[in-house]
Parts: C-alpha cells; structure tokens; sequence
C-alpha cells in the first residue's frame, strides 16, 4: 500500500512539474497579431513649395499612430521616419529622425536641406515619398514593421552659398569700429582664418579679432605671445610698427602667427631687379600699383614678391587661372603701356588681377 502511494505522490509531482514549466514558457512575439503604425500627418498627396524667406518657419509636423504588437513588456518601440524619392522602393532612404515619439517637426530650411541631399533639382517639383519605420531592437529583424508610405509633391529652392567664417580686425589704426575694419577668413571651415592686414603709420598698432562686425560677440585678445583671450577684459594684441602682414589666426588652439609682408611686383622691363611697391586699398581689401609706361614685349612677364626678396614670392598657377601659388610661374602682361596689377589675399588662395 505504501508503494503504491509512493508512485501516485511521484506522479503528482510530475505533472505539476510539467505544468509549472508550461505556466513558466516565455510569451512569444507574434507578428500576425502586430497592428501596424501609419501616418495621420500630413495628409497622402499634399503639396508644399518652398521658400527661403520661410527657411527658420515649420514645414510640417509629422504624426504616426503607435505600432501595436501582441506583447506589452517589450522595450520602447523605436521609429525612424524615413523619405525617398517615389516609386524608388527606398533604395536610398535617408532618415529624417529618430526616436520614440511619434511625432517630428521639421522646418522648411531643413527639409529643403534634406531634398537637396538627394541630389534633385531646385525650383521643381518633386514626389517624394515618407514612411515610419518600427523596431524594438537592432538586434534583430523580427521586430521591423513599415507603414505605408504617403507620397508629397515638394518644390524645394535653391539654397543659398555657405557664408565663409571670417573674423574682424578693429584697432587704433581705423578708430576700433569692427563694422568697418577688414577681415580674415576660413575658407576650410576648420577654424583657422587667414589673411592680410595693412598697419598705416602712427598710432599705437595695437587691435582685437572680433567673430562678428561689433563688440557683442566672441573678442580674441592678449593672452601672451602668440596666444589668445576670449575674456572681454583680455589686452589688446599688437605688432611691431607699421607695415603688411600676412596673419594666421587659430580659434580652436587659441594662437596667431603674424609675417611682415610688404608687396612689390617685379618683372622683365625692370630687369628682375627693382621691385615697384604695392599700396593698399582699404575700401576694396587688396593690394595694387598702377605701373605706367610699360615696355610693349612679346614675352614681357612679371610676379609679386614680399620684402624685396625671392623667398616669398607668387606666381601663376598651370594652367593660369588667376590664382597664385609660392614660386609659381611667371606671368604673361598682355599688353604694355599703364597696367594697374592687384593682389587679393581674400579668397581662399592668393590671386590676382591685371587691368
């Protein structure tokens, strides 16, 4: 009798082992039960054209409704809201954002900067279609659920040129006023301005960089030699006497560097001796000299050179299109007679011009 309770308790047990284990089995993602998300805004088919007088003003809020999958303790729902080119099945979706939301704003200036990425052509108008893409991880791709796209008619515009970071250089020499005084630049973008700047006798010599056309922004001043100061209380820099300089000024390690330069140019009529110094421009930003009586040659050339010497010395390119490059080639004169020759320190090269 004992034994045979033994065996009925054993089998209890069992079965309750069995059941436990069935009550304990993880719940199982099924996506056949998934309610897919969709778009609510904007409506399939609107047009829009856009303007850059609206750059800074809202495109459109972009609105989905939450995807719905038969499991709730999952982690956040991601949802990425993607756009392409119509009819291009989303070859080459581009990600307009990110995130658990369901919503995204988006302003006229940044979409029409997303549509010119798509290499289209401003000033037409272009379908352009928009999807949610949903996922729980990237991990893995059971989870990815695609609503159906809804297609716009976009007209983007074309944007305007990038603005060339520059910096200012006010001083005693032109009555400390940023909005009138010239200008270095940043033509790679990186923070590292260069330039030219011309000192007229008398004064003290002595100047500030300024990030904007006044004194309410960014100032860089004395913070010893050769470093920078952003604090509005710093010295003023300063260089040694009167003259040109060449001048490199770094925002991100705080530095300058600063090269007397005085420009002369040299050619065969003066025997490639004697240089005729150039003067500077203040209105126009450059350097000229208008050379008369020039012999008419057939070969008659000429260069800039700084100092009066041939350590630093520009010439053309090849081929000659206008811009300069240290020891570069010698340039032709078309013509003799007066000639006024120009050298341009703010373009992202030195170049020049001859009229």
């Amino acid at each position: 009798m004992k034994k045979l309770t033994l065996i009925f308790i054993t089998i209890i047990g069992l079965g309750l082992l069995i059941s436990c284990e069935k009550e304990l089995r993880e719940p199982v993602l099924d996506m056949n039960l998934t309610e897919k998300n969709a778009i609510t805004n904007p409506a399939d088919g609107s047009s829009y054209v856009l303007t850059k007088d609206e750059a800074d003003s809202v495109f459109t809020n972009f609105q989905w409704s939450a995807i719905n999958y038969n499991l709730y303790n999952l982690e956040n729902t991601k949802y990425a809201l993607q756009m392409d080119i119509a009819d291009s099945n989303f070859i080459n979706a581009r990600n307009l954002v990110t995130t658990t939301n369901t919503s995204f704003e988006i302003t006229v200036g940044a979409m029409n900067q997303k549509l010119m990425g798509m290499e289209i052509s401003p000033d037409t108008a272009h379908n352009v279609e928009f999807r949610v893409f949903a996922y729980i991880n990237t991990d893995t791709d059971y989870s990815d659920v695609y609503s159906n796209p809804i297609t716009l008619t976009v007209t983007p515009y074309e944007p305007p040129s990038p603005t060339t970071p520059s910096l200012w250089i006010p001083g005693d020499y032109q009555g400390w006023d940023p909005a009138s005084a010239p200008q270095i630049y940043s033509y790679t973008n990186d923070g590292v301005y260069k330039g030219y700047m011309y000192m007229p006798e008398g004064g003290t010599y002595e100047f500030k960089f300024t990030s904007a056309p006044d004194w309410d922004h960014t100032n860089f001043g004395y913070a010893g030699e050769g470093l920078l100061d952003t604090d509005p209380e710093a010295g003023n820099l300063s260089i040694e006497g009167p003259g040109g300089y060449s001048v490199v000024v770094d925002t991100v390690a705080l530095t300058w560097t600063h090269e007397l330069e005085n420009w002369g140019v040299i050619g065969e009529w003066l025997a490639w001796a004697d240089d005729i110094d150039m003067l500077w421009d203040d209105e126009n930003q450059y350097l000229y000299v208008t050379v008369e009586d020039i012999p008419a040659a057939e070969n008659q050339r000429f260069k800039f050179r700084a100092n009066d010497s041939w350590d630093v010395n520009l010439g053309a390119k090849d081929p000659d299109d206008g811009t300069l490059v240290q020891g570069g080639a010698d340039i032709p004169i078309p013509d003799g007679g007066t000639l006024k020759f120009i050298l341009i320190f703010t373009t992202a090269e030195p170049t020049y011009e001859v009229q």
